[in-house]
């Protein structure tokens, strides 16, 4: 079954550098994992709160095996410090539809 991943980022624009090294790893770590980015949004207004990030991505993946290949692998855990400086916010999350839950929870039972 798919995995929908949530990538919430802001660039920061002071170190081109580091988010051209990130962007390398990553890059050949998603086509390797089977992943695709099905859209790409940019947040223009927030109307309640704070902006959580600047851009957001939905990433499909093939399998919670193939999220865990990526963000688990050697490849990537060596570039985190480029990506702590690449980003201002950084945030990846594991998302369900209510029909996926639902799924999920009748495959269990």
């Amino acid at each position: 079954m798919t995995v929908t991943v949530v990538a919430m980022t802001s660039i920061n624009e002071d170190e081109p550098m580091a988010l051209a090294e990130y962007l390398q790893v990553t890059g050949p770590l998603l086509e390797r994992a089977g992943a695709r980015i099905l859209k790409r949004f940019t947040v223009n207004e927030v109307v309640v709160g704070h902006r959580p990030a600047k851009t957001v991505f939905i990433v499909e993946y093939p399998s919670k095996a193939a999220v865990d290949m990526v963000f688990n692998s050697a490849e990537y855990r060596s570039i985190i410090p480029a990506r702590d400086l690449a980003f201002n916010e950084y945030s990846v999350t594991v998302a369900t539809d209510g029909e996926s839950a639902n799924d999920a929870a009748v495959a269990v039972d």
